[in-house]
């Protein structure tokens, strides 16, 4: 019984359309903006190509649509997400697209193109949050773990990543404005202990579940990846070391947090995906549960809170 109820919810045809109805009904109750209306669009296009991924990459072996189906839940749960802010919501929608990119030059030592287009993805993202720069380091090392690196494909990445800054530092000459980037990245390295003071408690709860939840998944997708293809264990190798780059960034940058949030969100939710697909036993069946439990306790406490917020107590 515990298995089919796992079973049921990793594979059943129902489980995306009941989050997209629930996560409908969060969106609706927590509406204060139009401009969230941006955010709802990211949110969902991120969802679909959650499901193309699996689909373009064989992440998991089965139909399934559980990951796209957490992550819908758990964007739409995080009520502070929903502010367009500066815009921070199209950044994670960048990441996906530079995440598709490198992914398809898998194995691939003559790939600039995905290359290039990977590093530029990651640029014009960097224009809405200047310290999405410093995931930079990052693709290069998935790189090393795709197998494609290569030097054509190294300077590739360089060229695609400076490219939105040739652009406007073109712009800006001819406006005859200083170049934005000689002080577009000067506050990137800087850190200071009151950002965590001043780091509202429901936000840092609501990402200390999240991160709790992907931790556990990612630990048990490297597990359960060693009998699987080499290719796919290479995969999900990949979104281990995403997740674990962006929670050093975030950590370490909390201010960065409602821009990269939604990025550890996308990961984790494909690595439970991976989890609860390929492995059944009590653990997991339990984990399940418990993965139920936590998501339902944030968004009811993030309800909670956006209420009080809004008739100011």
């Amino acid at each position: 019984m515990h298995n089919r109820f796992q079973y049921q919810i990793a594979t059943g045809r129902l489980t995306l359309p009941v989050a997209i109805i629930l996560s409908a009904i969060l969106w609706i109750v927590a509406f204060k903006d139009n401009l969230e209306a941006a955010s709802f669009i990211t949110g969902g296009l991120v969802t679909y190509l959650l499901i193309e991924f699996n689909t373009s990459f064989a992440l998991i072996r089965s139909r399934s649509s559980l990951p796209s189906a957490l992550f819908a839940i758990l964007y739409s749960s995080s009520f502070f997400l929903h502010e367009y802010g500066k815009g921070e919501c199209w950044v994670m929608l960048f990441f996906m697209g530079s995440l598709y990119c490198m992914l398809k030059s898998y194995e691939l030592k003559n790939a600039p193109t995905y290359i290039f287009h990977a590093f530029l993805w990651l640029g014009i993202g960097s224009l809405i949050e200047p310290g999405i720069i410093l995931s930079a380091p990052l693709v290069f090392i998935l790189m090393f773990q795709l197998r494609s690196f290569s030097f054509r494909n190294f300077f590739a990445g360089i060229i695609g990543l400076c490219t939105p800054y040739w652009l406007i530092t073109g712009y800006n000459l001819y406006s005859g404005n200083s170049p934005m980037f000689l002080t577009w990245f000067d506050n990137v390295s800087e850190w200071n202990i009151n950002i965590y003071r001043n780091l509202p408690i429901y936000q840092t709860v609501t990402a200390g579940c999240i991160l709790l939840l992907s931790v556990v998944s990612g630990i048990n997708s490297l597990i359960i990846s060693q009998n699987d293809k080499v290719k796919n264990r290479i995969m999900i190798g990949v979104i281990n070391t995403i997740g674990i780059y962006e929670t050093i960034i975030m950590v370490a940058q909390p201010v960065m947090l409602k821009s990269i949030l939604p990025i550890i969100m996308a990961m984790g939710s494909i690595l439970y995906g991976y989890t609860m697909i390929h492995k059944t036993n009590k653990f997991t069946y339990i984990f399940m549960i418990f993965s139920l439990v936590i998501i339902a306790i944030v968004a009811l406490y993030n309800l909670m809170i956006h209420f009080s917020l809004n008739i100011g107590l």
